[in-house]
């Protein structure tokens, strides 16, 4: 890295992979003196309604600010809506530098993500901070735009993966009606490679987490304020909000009864979130007077057949490996009937099922 002294406030592994002169202070990386470059990597919560909080960012730079030197390039990858930065740029005022980096890593790989990829985009308006990027990232290729891009590539990445995915929703309810295999129609999509192996056809109940929501709700309000129709992304938005009730469509009558969730995080080693597509089930279930139990391997303390005991059905989001490995037999005579096992992410052979009314998305 040169002679580049990076302090990054909000991630500490990423720091610990980028570098080894920093100070610890709870999750939070202290500026030290000398540092050319201040990297802003908080996450922005997310509510319930997939919207975004920009307030710990833009409170994060005016702490920062005082502590840095004259000159220094504060770069930001957390993720705003486009336009905040010029928000960012009058706080800090002329005496810094300021570039934009969308950050297009996925969660419980953000290390790995960050320091192996092929091209990397940075949004930056003044030249003169291009040579420090770069020896940040010696021999990567290296792809500078204007700050408004940088931020838009992150929402076009975001809004891009969440309408592939309610393509597939929607490929998946035809399947279901016509007598085919959604999870088939998927692998035979991804080996054209006009589409790719990475291609996001994951058939489900809906995606969650809240990032893809974020971004999408980033870009409606964007097109509201500029008066720009987008009906693609707001039927992807709207596709999306209504995906989970298949779940509930599938289960028929919970009234009075008790329902296992397998898993509350929207995919394994992810933090618990109001937000996750579990959550919300749950109370969608419980508005409808359905009781919950809850198994998941990291955040609670049951085992998966404690967890089923006198349920009439088991709603299974988080795909943990784990599970693949649970004897179904067992768990069978734990439940009352029907003994529904709802994968909402076809996850499992409806083989495996033994003594359970398995039930797929789009098979």
């Amino acid at each position: 890295m040169g002679e580049v002294k990076i302090s990054l406030i909000g991630t500490e592994h990423m720091a610990a992979s980028l570098s080894t002169s920093f100070k610890k202070l709870g999750n939070t990386i202290v500026p030290l003196k000398g540092c050319k470059v201040c990297w802003i990597a908080i996450d922005t919560p997310v509510n319930e309604k997939g919207q975004g909080n920009i307030k710990p960012v833009l409170d994060a730079i005016g702490d920062v600010k005082p502590q840095l030197k004259d000159g220094t390039l504060v770069i930001v990858s957390s993720q705003i809506p486009v336009g905040t930065s010029k928000m960012i740029v009058k706080i800090l005022g002329k005496k810094f530098g300021y570039a934009y980096m969308p950050e297009l890593m996925r969660i419980g790989l953000g290390p790995s993500d960050f320091m192996n990829q092929s091209v990397i985009t940075i949004g930056v308006d003044d030249d003169k901070y291009k040579n420090v990027i770069l020896k940040i990232f010696p021999g990567k290729k290296v792809y500078f735009t204007n700050v408004a891009t940088g931020e838009m590539v992150k929402h076009a990445t975001n809004a891009f993966l969440a309408a592939s995915l309610c393509f597939i929703y929607d490929i998946a309810d035809l399947c279901k009606a016509v007598g085919a295999d959604v999870t088939d129609v998927a692998k035979a999509l991804k080996s054209d490679y006009r589409i790719g192996q990475e291609a996001y056809l994951d058939a489900s109940a809906g995606f969650s987490g809240g990032h893809l929501e974020r971004d999408l709700d980033y870009l409606q309000k964007v097109a509201k304020s500029k008066k720009v129709k987008i009906p693609v992304l707001d039927a992807v938005m709207e596709k999306n909000l209504k995906r989970r009730q298949i779940v509930i469509k599938n289960l028929g009558n919970v009234k009075g009864k008790r329902i296992a969730f397998w898993g509350i995080t929207y995919k394994p080693g992810a933090p618990p979130s109001e937000s996750s597509l579990p959550a919300k089930l749950m109370r969608d279930l419980k508005r409808k007077g359905a009781k919950i139990n809850i198994y998941d391997r990291l955040y609670t303390d049951t085992d998966p057949y404690e967890s089923v005991k006198n349920c009439m059905a088991i709603v299974c989001i988080t795909p943990w490996e784990d599970l693949l490995k649970v004897d179904y037999k067992k768990v069978s005579r734990q439940m009352k009937n029907p003994k529904i096992f709802f994968d909402a992410r076809n996850f499992f052979k409806d083989t495996d099922m033994k003594g359970l009314t398995y039930i797929g998305v789009g098979r």
